[in-house]
């Protein structure tokens, strides 16, 4: 078994179209500015297994900061142009950890899928300052 990365074409033309199949997002392939990373375990000229690293958008927290109108004007004021931001950024994907009723609402009235995967969080620790 080869473990080597994988190179934007072989994203492009061999993963991509697995990952669209399953209905998932396509790996975002910009060699001059890459956000994913491709692992891929080979036998000979076959791609067995892959695990990637990418960049993918996260939506949140959606944080009230004062005290004002609970109309939810603002919140769907600011999720409505999120979405135009995104939309014009040509986002292919998002998630958004739903943590609050609100958040569900939203994600929700915007089409967002509920996914059943478990998702994991890591969050490296700040280091301390190093003692003089």
């Amino acid at each position: 078994m080869e473990y080597r990365p994988l190179s934007a074409d072989e994203i492009a033309d061999t993963l991509n179209p697995l990952l669209l199949a399953k209905g998932w997002a396509a790996l975002n392939v910009n060699p001059s500015q890459p956000t994913c990373y491709v692992l891929g375990a080979w036998e000979g000229s076959e791609l067995v297994e892959a695990f990637a690293f990418q960049l993918y958008p996260v939506l949140g927290p959606l944080l009230r900061v004062a005290e004002g109108p609970a109309d939810g004007k603002a919140s769907r004021e600011l999720a409505r142009r999120m979405q135009e931001f995104l939309e014009g950024a040509g986002a292919r994907g998002y998630l958004t950890i739903a943590d609050s009723p609100v958040t569900e609402r939203l994600c929700k009235r915007f089409g967002m899928a509920l996914l059943e995967s478990k998702v994991y969080s890591f969050v490296r620790k700040e280091e301390k300052a190093a003692s003089a």
